[in-house]
């Protein structure tokens, strides 16, 4: 069975953060996130274990015992046309209509017989970023299986990106195109471009054409209600 350090290491990895994030989100230092994944200590005070469960969105269960089940899900089922309760915004689920011309800007069409989906305000709050610049996409294609499958419902923050984040997943319009990848910059301004599916081999963008053929619609930063790897 897990310790505690060890799902607390493991989410680390999973959500891309670091100790000293971690130890900032929660109002530790970084050397008690330390000794937690060393296995020096062994139990957390409840409002540690609280706060440290909210930041690594799991449950408290799952990441003090290891019991039950490990996610603490962000979104709620609510019936059509019910008011979604208090701390709780909905996110609408959109398609994309590309711009004219090779690099024409792409616009948002809202789905209106889709369900918008239903998240905790928190989780936006710990993540850094506004509900209000988040958007919902279907996933066409299996380029991403088995992290994102055909069909899947992404949520992607669709804010200026003002830096690629290395191997992070981001939805972007390149060759007339609309491609869900994980991205990284390299040292002569070319862009990476990497699938999930080892069966799509990795592809290099040059940086002239990443310049001016390539329109990032945003960083996915969850898939049908799952945190992301």
């Amino acid at each position: 069975m897990s310790t505690l350090g060890d799902r607390i290491a493991q989410r680390l990895n999973e959500v891309n953060m670091s100790q000293s994030e971690l130890a900032k989100r929660v109002g530790v230092s970084r050397g008690a996130v330390y000794q937690w994944i060393a296995g020096l200590t062994k139990n957390l005070k409840s409002d540690v274990a609280q706060k440290t469960a909210e930041a690594l969105e799991v449950s408290v269960e799952w990441l003090v015992t290891g019991k039950g089940t490990q996610s603490r899900s962000n979104v709620i089922s609510l019936e059509n046309e019910e008011t979604p309760p208090d701390g709780f915004v909905q996110i609408p689920e959109f398609k994309i209509n590309f711009g004219a011309g090779s690099c024409g800007e792409p616009t948002f069409e809202e789905i209106h017989d889709a369900a918008p989906a239903t998240y905790r305000a928190e989780y936006f709050k710990h993540k850094g970023i506004k509900a209000k610049n988040c958007k919902r996409f279907v996933v066409e294609g299996d380029s991403m299986e088995p992290l994102i499958l055909d069909g899947d419902r992404i949520l992607v923050n669709c804010a200026p990106v003002d830096k690629i984040i290395d191997n992070h997943i981001y939805v972007f319009i390149y060759e007339d195109t609309l491609r869900v990848k994980r991205l990284a910059k390299l040292l002569d301004g070319s862009l990476l471009v990497r699938s999930e599916n080892p069966s799509f081999k990795d592809a290099i963008i040059s940086p002239e054409d990443a310049e001016r053929f390539v329109h990032i619609i945003g960083e996915v930063i969850e898939r049908s209600g799952s945190v992301l790897k």
